[in-house]
């Protein structure tokens, strides 16, 4: 079951998306779609919806920034797939805070956009999937999905885990601890995004929005030193990683 928001001010682009989208592989009978053609309808039923898979989101919407439209879906679903969309704007740094997963332009044929949509449908399943791991806090065994995990970082006996901020294991205060060390769960969760940008931590790619100076900036704005030893390789995975998305 896929639940798809979409929002551009163009009702035939939001019939012709939907084509695509049951085109390019999704089931019609899982697959829910929501319409919005307004910015400001779509930001004042947010919290009303109770799941978001995937949003596509025009950048020129009549009524709001595409940019402000995409920051307050974010605060919402920090983890859903975002995908922009338009006819001519192209993206800005504003527009990467709010780590989208594609830019559709508008003038792609249907194969160029059938081709993108596969991608983006794929990453939706995946992001779906429900890979976690398994923590504790204190005598309590804790299952955390790694869509949540931000970073994990080295501790003497093993591991601590940092979430998002949105998700419930927040709670705990920063104290999940897994026993495993760094690099036996880097080889085990490298394939779902998670890459060393210093010996002490392992990062999810997905929360990095830039990289300043010798520091990478999570969504939250918190920063974390990027050592010499990563330093290049970590640059180039995260550029490979904005390349796929653009």
């Amino acid at each position: 079951m896929i639940h798809i928001a979409i929002c551009d001010d163009d009702k035939k682009f939001i019939s012709y998306i939907k084509r695509i989208i049951i085109t390019s592989g999704a089931d019609p009978q899982t697959t829910y779609f929501d319409e919005y053609t307004s910015g400001k309808e779509f930001v004042f039923n947010l919290e009303l919806r109770k799941e978001c898979d995937l949003l596509i989101l025009d950048m020129q919407l009549g009524d709001m920034d595409g940019d402000d439209v995409a920051k307050k879906f974010r605060e919402i679903y920090p983890y859903a797939i975002l995908v922009f969309c338009s006819g001519v704007q192209l993206p800005t740094v504003k527009s990467f805070r709010s780590t989208p997963f594609r830019y559709l332009l508008k003038a792609y044929n249907d194969r160029e956009m059938n081709e993108e949509m596969r991608e983006i449908l794929n990453e939706v399943n995946r992001n779906n999937e429900e890979a976690f791991l398994i923590g504790h806090y204190r005598y309590n065994s804790i299952k955390v999905q790694l869509k949540n995990i931000m970073y994990i970082t080295n501790t003497k006996r093993g591991s601590r885990i940092f979430v998002t901020p949105e998700c419930n294991e927040y709670d705990f205060e920063e104290q999940i601890l897994i026993d495993s060390k760094l690099s036996e769960l880097y080889g085990k969760y490298e394939k779902y995004g998670f890459e060393f940008a210093s010996v002490s931590y392992i990062v999810n790619m997905r929360y990095v929005k830039q990289i300043v100076a010798s520091e990478l900036v999570l969504y939250t704005d918190e920063r974390l030193s990027i050592s010499k030893k990563y330093y290049k390789e970590f640059r180039e995975k995260f550029a490979r990683n904005l390349a796929k998305k653009y």
